[in-house]
């Protein structure tokens, strides 16, 4: 696993305690080389026909559980740019105390949850990210899913939560006009090639 993470096709993210800032012990390797990903899920297991030219598609769209491995190959992008983030946030590197994808395990006190990007300053702020590719515009669903995860984090009295919607296709102006979102961060305009 060391060498996968020095080689940089896996990348390990250490989730922290949110009252001290250090980080846990606790950890999960994540995939963060997008074509690696690509090629595990549709070429290894077809390189047979691959090689024998006998492998036919439509279209990329058309392969099986493709917006779910693009939702996946988003947040990658998104988490491989972090500071991208922190600008359009207007957070400085010195006001991080940590920052990574969180996420907090099931106890007797407390119910489990999951922080596709959290962002904690020194300021008392955790900056709940959520990262959404869709093919269509997000709905205001993704309101509610924020809301829960935030009402499930565990976290000291006097900290503020805000929430941040990441997103790539669009979102409904249901989203813009509910004005939940503290910010919300338009991908795409990081992506336009110059």
């Amino acid at each position: 696993l060391t060498e996968l993470e020095l080689a940089g096709f896996i990348t390990r993210d250490f989730t922290w305690n949110i009252k001290s800032g250090v980080d846990s012990k606790l950890s999960k390797y994540r995939l963060c080389d997008n074509y690696l990903r690509f090629y595990l899920k549709y070429i290894d297991k077809n390189l047979g026909k691959i090689n024998r030219n006998s492998f036919r598609f439509k279209s990329l769209s058309s392969l099986p559980e493709w917006n779910t491995i693009m939702g996946l190959q988003f947040e990658n992008l998104v988490l491989n740019n972090r500071s991208l983030i922190h600008q359009a946030l207007n957070i400085a590197p010195n006001e991080i105390v940590s920052e990574n994808p969180f996420y907090q395990h099931k106890t007797h006190r407390e119910l489990g949850c999951q922080v596709d990007y959290l962002i904690q300053t020194k300021f008392h702020t955790l900056y709940v990210c959520e990262i959404k590719f869709s093919k269509n515009l997000i709905n205001s669903s993704v309101i509610d899913e924020v809301q829960k995860k935030i009402d499930l984090l565990s976290y000291p009295k006097g900290y503020s939560c805000r929430p941040v919607l990441i997103h790539v296709n669009g979102c409904s102006s249901e989203i813009i006009d509910s004005d939940y979102f503290a910010a919300i961060i338009d991908f795409s305009k990081y992506l336009d090639a110059n």
